[in-house]
């Protein structure tokens, strides 16, 4: 595993999944399933494996939003440390870990489109 890349790099590398109409409902549809799955007791594997999705990739990107989802939800807004929310869904802290910076680097390089754009020609950095 290669160690996440900075800067100008990244942005350009940098994009988000755009869904189809039909994908977008696999999606909502999914994402309410593993929810609901979660809340009646299934780990977080078993929640996921219930949803079933037939694209691979699309099914990888709902299960990867799920869990930033549920880490904001919980670690984020709730404030239950990652290796309590590990444990709850059953997932190696590993897993939680790699997401959640995944998700805090999301959030950085939208906040930089964002800036860059309501601002242009300003450069956008911590210098």
């Amino acid at each position: 595993m290669t160690a996440p890349r900075r800067g100008k790099d990244l942005m350009e590398e940098f994009r988000y999944k755009e869904y189809t109409e039909e994908e977008s409902h696999i999606y909502q549809e999914t994402m309410k399933k593993i929810m609901e799955g979660l809340k009646s007791g299934l780990s977080f594997h078993e929640a996921c494996g219930a949803a079933d999705v037939a694209d691979e990739r699309l099914r990888f990107f709902i299960q990867d939003d799920a869990l930033k989802i549920l880490i904001a939800d919980m670690h984020y807004t709730k404030g239950i440390p990652l290796e309590l929310i590990a444990e709850e869904l059953n997932v190696q802290i590993d897993l939680l870990s790699r997401a959640d910076a995944e998700m805090l680097q999301d959030i950085e390089l939208t906040s930089m489109e964002v800036f860059r754009a309501q601002n242009p020609g300003n450069p956008a950095g911590t210098a």
